[in-house]
């Protein structure tokens, strides 16, 4: 019997030293992650502040001047008195040389504003000490310069940021820690957040740590949004804090199906206007604590992807319904629209999704049905065939292939050169407002 037990001294004992070992460990750890975090601010201001960040009754808010604020914006710095007229009250800008007229316009439409500051992803970029000294005065003139504006509603220090994993500080947390620290200094009136990508686990772990003194996050987040409250709970033992939806919109480029040829297959302004509806009413976080509001992307017109991809607005400055889509989501309200409406677009009878390929020189016929236009409306068509591109570079339109560019259904002639194409049409009606659709197509010989 005396000899039974002692395996099972031996087993307490090894016990005892791993339960030992392990408590060092985890004290080590604990220190290593307290001597390595990044600095809290250090903003000694005591006065009140213009606009803050509270949590009151287990909710978080803005407070601007001591009133709760949830924000209903869109991005961009153009047709801001239409944003206001939709019942947006915020317009995030992330171009600062637009930024004297934006704030001008904000105020007289009594929006406020979210200001951007765009800084390098590429990690390499902060070995360069000139080049990040130039970065941390360029920001501070910039901050100094509009921090009493009464129309500013935050910063966002960077947008999308990758930032990289690291135990102790690295060139990038040490400027952007630096540059963070001097906003709150000299400016403690507006709250400082960042953009991420979703919720992008890996860059709350490393902000939480490292960049502690984030005020609240952004989530740039777009099919996603469906899962945002499990996404939310995957990350809440490291994060419980509040948050801004920085972009959405229904389905970025990345998200879209594809041709065999790899281009994105693109939905029509109308199938947009209801994905941005239905988005806003059934997915959007209005009844979670930690929501500090939205911004839709992208108000004006942009290039990405294609030149109507995310561009609430035409080239020419027409709405398309989203506009109207979004009226009804920041009014709480559901209106009429005015907008043509696309049912279905076909080259040859096939759709995008049939991966339409033609030959150089051939005569292709195209098929633009719509919904019944409101009375005594008269519609208008462009139709163009353009290159297939993705960055701000647009290549000319590819003149003389259609037989008539400005007829409801024309023909046209394939190019002469092999490669991947879009063919774009946009309906223009009466009231103001157009409707757009394309169709990726690709030329052999």
């Amino acid at each position: 019997m005396e000899n039974s037990k002692i395996p099972f001294r031996k087993l307490r004992i090894w016990l005892s030293w791993i339960l030992v070992v392990f408590g060092i460990l985890l004290i080590v750890a604990i220190v290593i992650f307290y001597l390595t975090a990044g600095p809290q601010n250090t903003s000694k201001y005591q006065g009140l502040r213009r606009v803050t960040i509270q949590k009151k009754m287990g909710r978080y808010n803005f407070y601007k001047n001591g009133k709760p604020f949830l924000v209903k914006g869109a991005a961009g710095f153009t047709y801001i008195k239409e944003l206001s007229e939709c019942g947006a009250n915020t317009i995030m800008c992330w171009d600062t040389a637009k930024l004297p007229n934006t704030l001008k316009k904000a105020a007289q439409n009594n929006l406020a504003v979210i200001i951007g500051l765009d800084i390098p992803n590429d990690m390499a970029f902060y070995n360069n000490r000139k080049d990040v000294t130039a970065l941390y005065k360029a920001y501070s003139n910039i901050v100094d310069r509009y921090k009493n504006d009464t129309s500013v509603l935050a910063w966002c220090l960077g947008n999308e940021l990758i930032l990289p994993p690291s135990l102790f500080g690295t060139p990038f947390y040490r400027a952007y820690n630096q540059i963070l620290g001097h906003i709150h200094n000299i400016d403690p009136h507006h709250p400082v957040c960042t953009s991420m990508m979703n919720v992008a686990r890996r860059s709350i772990v490393m902000m939480k740590w490292k960049i502690p003194s984030l005020d609240f996050y952004c989530l740039n987040i777009y099919n996603s949004i469906k899962t945002l409250p499990y996404l939310l709970n995957l990350i809440k033992w490291v994060w419980r804090g509040p948050y801004l939806i920085g972009e959405w919109a229904p389905m970025g480029g990345w998200e879209a199906p594809v041709t065999a040829w790899q281009s994105p297959i693109e939905n029509t302004s109308t199938q947009k206007a209801e994905r941005f509806y239905d988005f806003f009413t059934k997915y959007m976080p209005l009844n979670d604590p930690r929501f500090l509001g939205s911004v839709a992307f992208y108000w004006g017109s942009r290039q990405e992807y294609t030149k109507s991809w995310f561009s609430i607005f035409d080239e020419s400055g027409s709405p398309t319904e989203i506009k109207e889509a979004l009226n009804d989501c920041w009014k709480g309200i559901t209106t009429i629209h005015t907008s043509p409406k696309i049912k279905y677009f076909l080259i040859d009878n096939r759709n995008a999704r049939d991966n339409i390929i033609i030959e150089s020189g051939s005569i292709n016929t195209t098929s633009l049905v719509l919904s019944a236009p409101i009375l005594s409306d008269t519609l208008h068509y462009s139709w163009q065939i353009f290159r297939d591109w993705y960055d701000s570079n647009k290549p000319p339109a590819a003149n003389g292939l259609f037989s008539d560019s400005t007829a409801p259904a024309p023909s046209f002639r394939a190019p002469s050169k092999t490669g991947p194409y879009r063919v774009f049409v946009t309906v223009y009606n009466s009231k103001g407002y157009c409707a757009t659709a394309n169709i990726p197509i690709y030329v052999i010989k």
